[in-house]
């Protein structure tokens, strides 16, 4: 599909979900204007409070030597 920006603006929902379906979508500046295509991006994955596999063994850290760094009388 082909639109110009003025019917983009009219009909940017009915777009978008054309374009969640897999249609090709494009956004015309005028006639003969720059063409831009409206692609989709990937799911990103849901954040978690885990740790990542990738690091998970490799990195090692106590909890009380955080502590004494941050609250040390040196300071």
């Amino acid at each position: 599909m082909d639109v110009t920006v003025l019917k983009a603006k009219s009909n940017l929902s009915a777009l978008l979900r054309k374009a969640e379906a897999g249609e090709p979508v494009y956004i015309r500046r005028g006639r003969k204007g720059a063409r831009f295509r409206i692609v989709p991006e990937r799911a990103l994955p849901k954040r978690t409070l885990a740790a990542d596999p990738q690091w998970q063994g490799q990195v090692a850290y106590e909890d009380e030597a955080i502590w004494e760094s941050e609250w040390s009388d040196d300071q």
